[in-house]
């Protein structure tokens, strides 16, 4: 493994203030509203003040646009089986398309996807651009995510676990029973991906000393040219990034965007900040207990929770995912769960409600993701029906915080408040929501070390 070339690579690095200001030049010259489908909530995890909108209706749409230079619109088409998935996003394409044409206003479209490779892709970013009507439509594939130790290099996309970087391929996320893959090439990934229809000589990389030695000029030139319809971009600093945001805004269409969360921030200008504060969280009104809830069942969910347990005074209550998919767990079952969950809440006791970590695998993918989805369904009955008011809610993986959000506490728009720790997003939940007043924490399930949600909670103690 090349860890000393990569970290060398990152030393070198870093955000740059000066294309920061070519790119702010740019989207004033040329005004863009900059849209983000995040395919689950966890996309907001490097950004601060901005909206989150969970509905999609034409008036929504046309409101977020009229008002808002960048926002997010909360998908959760990961949890979507292929059908439902490109479906949404040729209607969202061909809405937002709609829109622009309507009002004169150019948009810049973000497909955020996961930073571990997970989700539909190609296909979603294909449909998204049959909405817009794009013909020749060129991709941009960059899933580096620096906060959360995600880093192409050559071509390979890399995971840091401790010292080392782990070849995306190599991970735990790559076995995932839904979205699994083999290569950590981007170039073989994108092949192996849209199963051979695209091939390795149909796309082009960025080498990451092209990104930081070429000038704007030629590396627009590269991206002019008229077979760069897939390309990715190497990073390991935000430095990488912004060049390829600055070199894509300079062309006469923008590409297609298919990102990790990173590069949101640099195509827009939004300089990472610190970690928010206890007290800018939870300000002078929070009372009562907390609720985690966990659902993701990656390897790395469970360390997480398995040291909570052993370091924090919590109390803790599974659901048992067997019984629901048996459905041998009534309803009184569900209500016991429920009532505790009330009470320890009111009794200033912090609760976290996880479901049973044996994974259960179906026959094929689309079996596979129904499983997730039912498990899903049942913790949100349990977060939808609960009356005591937690001083602030933490949900644990992509697809569960986004049922959470959406369908227990029924959020149509929040405000990203920024993070609590790198890459884990807080959001400030509307008025219409189930505890509006209460401090809303997206935490991924890929995301921080073994004790990082032990000290999330210790934080905010």
């Amino acid at each position: 493994m090349p860890n000393q070339e990569i970290l060398e690579s990152i030393q070198q690095g870093s955000w740059s203030k000066s294309v920061e200001e070519k790119i702010r030049k740019q989207l004033i010259e040329k005004p863009k509203t900059i849209v983000v489908l995040d395919d689950d909530p966890t996309g907001t995890q490097t950004v601060y003040n901005i909206p989150v909108i969970t509905e999609w209706t034409l008036e929504i749409l046309e409101k977020e646009i009229l008002k808002s230079p960048i926002f997010f619109i909360l998908t959760n088409s990961r949890s979507l089986q292929v059908d439902a998935a490109n479906s949404l996003a040729k209607l969202l394409g061909s809405r937002l398309r709609d829109i622009a044409k309507k009002h004169n206003k150019e948009l810049l479209i973000i497909s955020r996807g996961d930073s571990t490779l997970r989700g539909h892709y190609p296909n979603e970013v294909d449909a998204l651009t049959e909405g817009l009507k794009l013909k020749k439509a060129k991709h941009l594939i960059a899933p580096a995510f620096f906060e959360g130790g995600r880093y192409t290099f050559n071509d390979v996309h890399y995971v840091k676990e401790g010292e080392n970087f782990i070849p995306a391929a190599e991970t735990p996320f790559a076995q995932d029973n839904t979205f699994g893959y083999m290569s950590s090439n981007l170039k073989k990934w994108i092949v192996e991906k849209s199963k051979g229809k695209i091939k390795s000589n149909e796309i082009i990389s960025f080498p990451i000393e092209k990104l930081r030695n070429k000038s704007i000029e030629d590396m627009v030139s590269i991206l002019d040219k008229p077979n760069a319809f897939r390309m990715v971009a190497n990073a390991s600093s935000y430095i990488d990034l912004q060049k390829m945001a600055l070199a894509s805004l300079s062309l006469e269409q923008a590409p297609i965007f298919r990102t990790a969360a990173s590069f949101v921030n640099a195509i827009s200008g939004i300089k990472p900040q610190k970690c928010l504060t206890k007290k800018e969280i939870l300000k002078e009104n929070q009372s009562g207990g907390a609720l985690i809830v966990i659902g993701s069942y990656v390897p790395k969910t469970t360390e997480q929770l398995s040291y909570l347990k052993e370091h924090s005074n919590a109390i803790f209550l599974e659901l048992d995912v067997s019984k629901v998919l048996e459905k041998t767990i009534f309803s009184k079952e569900i209500q016991n769960l429920i009532e505790k969950i009330d009470l320890c809440i009111a009794y200033g006791k912090d609760v976290v409600l996880y479901t049973s970590r044996n994974i259960v695998k179906g026959n094929t993918k689309e079996e596979s993701l129904a499983i997730v989805n039912k498990v899903s369904n049942a913790l949100i009955k349990i977060v939808k029906d609960i009356t005591s008011k937690p001083k602030y809610i933490v949900a644990k993986g992509g697809i569960t915080s986004s049922d959470v959000a959406t369908k227990a506490l029924e959020v149509k728009r929040a405000n990203i408040l920024g993070q609590v720790l790198k890459g884990v997003p807080v959001w400030e939940l509307g008025d219409e929501s189930k505890f509006p007043s209460v401090p809303y924490i997206v935490f991924p399930g890929n995301v921080g070390d073994i004790a990082a949600l032990y000290e999330l909670k210790k934080i905010l103690e």
